[in-house]
């Protein structure tokens, strides 16, 4: 009991990886066990992890703890995740199952009907908010239906949780229905966040819309090589370590990127919408947070993710630096800078993001925590490996890198993000400098 009443001080001061340490050591409720179990895994005692979770579970109300066992399930054998959701207590609980049963058991059958089972679960008159889960079985329902009725109701909810597929349909649909402004309002919406998006621009031509041409990065390295990797479907279960070795094995020469969400995503270390609520500080602070304040066309998705995503940095960086950071940000707006606030609360919390590839749009999905020490040590293999942020609007950051890399270099040839975004499944980017070769000719 005494180790967990220090774990809890310790994390509220923000020392949240020694904080981890002692909830391993004295597991208590599901946020403690659930962090516990997180440092194990991590640390290469997943047996540990799965001892402390099961037992949790057995408990009973333990959320958190049930997602993360099935993690470490689906790595094992994926039918013994499907058995510990077999008997769904909620809404989010038949999702879940529906995601295991289509992505990790191949089951289209039962997949949607868990789904459906959940859509007729949903309450509509909080359709909007975070953590209900109406926007994401909509999403996969309409992806095998192509139900038109599906789509407006999920156009209804958000339109912001399109991907350019969803966003070229629904402007046909709104062309042929002679509601061309709001056609037009959906493809420059779409044209902002996926910039020169061929699609997008096919069916702005096809419908007879104005297209709009936003400020797209251009590749800043001109003697870089770049070549995207589809991987397909990296998830929870994927070994990052096997991937990347298995990538440089085919090509040894190639310095190789990794998207640091992805990373994230396969260390499984997420946190699932209907495992946890804003605490009383981040429902006080996430209305006067930046994610209430977002670009026009975010108008759904920002300022109702914004609770969440700074309870999301309590959680990972501690209660203290988030207040500090908090006031240090209020003073750097009254001297015009920007950026205060994540220095302090550092790059994991900084990273948190949300509406990733589906299954993975309904969690939020911070920096990877072990993306230090993954990157040093396959780095000291021989390994020319760097975890990059990369996205079309802001360019990129190298996250983690070898030593001997040049990290410049890394940022200019992706700064045009040629990965795309999470639908094309190239997380991976290959690099190689060819000083005498022009980009444009590769």
């Amino acid at each position: 009991m005494m180790l967990n009443l220090i774990g809890r001080g310790l994390e509220f001061l923000g020392f949240k990886k020694k904080a981890m340490a002692l909830f391993a050591t004295d597991p208590r409720d599901d946020y403690t066990t659930y962090w516990g179990a997180i440092h194990l895994i991590l640390s290469g005692r997943e047996d540990r992890a799965q001892e402390i979770l099961e037992a949790a579970v057995k408990r009973g109300n333990a959320p958190r703890c049930k997602r993360l066992l099935a993690t470490i399930y689906l790595r094992q054998d994926p039918r013994a995740a499907e058995e510990l959701y077999a008997q769904p207590k909620n809404i989010w609980e038949y999702v879940y199952l529906g995601d295991i049963r289509y992505y990790f058991l191949k089951d289209i059958g039962g997949a949607l009907e868990s789904w459906q089972s959940a859509l007729d679960q949903v309450d509509w008159s909080t359709a909007r908010e975070w953590d209900n889960p109406a926007r994401h079985l909509l999403k996969r329902l309409y992806r095998f239906t192509k139900d038109p009725e599906i789509l407006e109701t999920w156009a209804s909810l958000d339109v912001d949780n399109f991907k350019q597929a969803e966003i070229a349909d629904y402007a046909k649909l709104l062309h042929q229905r002679g509601d061309d402004k709001r056609a037009q309002e959906i493809i420059d919406a779409g044209l902002y966040l996926y910039r020169a998006d061929p699609l997008l621009l096919s069916v702005a031509k096809e419908l007879g819309l104005e297209v709009r041409h936003y400020p797209k990065k251009h590749v800043q390295a001109s003697d870089a090589v770049r070549q995207p990797y589809k991987t397909g479907l990296l998830s929870e279960a994927t070994d990052p370590e096997v991937l990347v070795k298995a990538v440089r094995e085919l090509h040894p020469d190639a310095v190789i990127t990794l998207a640091s969400s992805v990373l994230t995503i396969m260390e499984g270390t997420l946190l699932w919408a209907g495992t946890f609520k804003p605490c009383w500080l981040a429902r006080k602070l996430g209305p006067l947070s930046e994610h209430a304040k977002g670009p026009l066309v975010h108008y759904y998705t920002y300022p109702i993710v914004g609770d969440w995503k700074v309870h999301a940095y309590i959680e990972l960086s501690g209660t203290i630096p988030v207040l500090v950071g908090a006031a240090a940000a209020a003073v750097g707006r009254v001297f015009g800078r920007r950026g205060w606030f994540y220095r302090i609360v550092g790059p994991v919390a900084k990273a948190v993001d949300s509406d990733k590839i589906v299954p993975y749009d309904a969690c939020l999905v911070p920096g990877p925590l072990n993306g230090g020490e993954f990157c040093k040590r396959l780095c000291s293999q021989g390994v020319k490996l760097a975890i990059v942020d990369v996205n079309s609007l802001f360019g990129a950051e190298v996250v983690h890198c070898c030593e001997e890399l040049d990290k410049n270099w890394i940022i200019k040839a992706l700064s045009d993000n040629p990965a795309g975004n999470d639908e094309s499944m190239t997380p991976i980017v290959l690099l190689w400098r060819e000083p005498n070769i022009p980009y444009e000719s590769v």
